[in-house]
């Protein structure tokens, strides 16, 4: 009898350790698997974080044309003196002061708005996204007699910009722009 419970005694460990052995493997395997998932999911708040982060940030650009010059309907207006930057990378910047063009960095809706300083008669202007039209600035011909008086028109838009979208300005035909901060560009992200 003393050896049956012995034998009885021996099994009950070996039971007691065998289970406690695959209790332990299978805790492991579900930290392994709990771990795997949190990583995951905090992969995916990150991405979500930046995502709205990016949504959140602020982008203003406003810049004038630095001196009087002409230019042709196949140009870009150059607004190359920079007032006011927030938001918007040196490389982008420096994009836009030698092409005047605006590349958006952070998608969003945009207020754009425009004053054109000039003194050529019917003279217009284009603000165009992914060159393609989105509102026009017009002058009359109310100074005809009077061509060494100037007039400023302006432009207003707001529109939606994806990452990369662009924004130019180009004369509707060939013009004179008085520069001197007559002539501004201002593009400010309100949401």
């Amino acid at each position: 009898m003393t050896g049956v419970k012995q034998d009885i005694a021996t099994l009950r460990k070996e039971m007691e350790e065998r289970v406690i052995r695959e209790i332990l493997e299978k805790l492991g395997s579900l930290a392994r698997t709990v771990s795997t998932e949190n990583k995951v999911m905090n992969e995916k708040l990150d991405g979500e974080t930046a995502t709205v982060n990016g949504m959140n940030l602020r982008v203003a650009l406003s810049a004038c044309v630095p001196s009087d010059y002409y230019a042709g309907p196949s140009t870009t207006i150059q607004f190359s003196d920079i007032k006011t930057s927030e938001g918007i990378t040196n490389q982008h910047l420096t994009s836009f002061n030698s092409s005047g063009v605006f590349v958006c960095e952070v998608p969003g809706l945009y207020h754009i708005s425009v004053v054109v300083n000039t003194n050529t008669n019917y003279a217009s202007f284009i603000i165009s996204k992914n060159d393609k039209e989105l509102i026009k600035g017009n002058n009359n011909n109310y100074n005809k007699e009077y061509v060494q008086y100037s007039q400023s028109n302006a432009a207003i838009v707001v529109t939606e910009l994806q990452k990369g979208d662009s924004i130019n300005i180009k004369p509707g035909k060939y013009m004179r722009i008085h520069g001197n901060s007559y002539s501004c560009l201002t593009i400010v992200k309100v949401k």
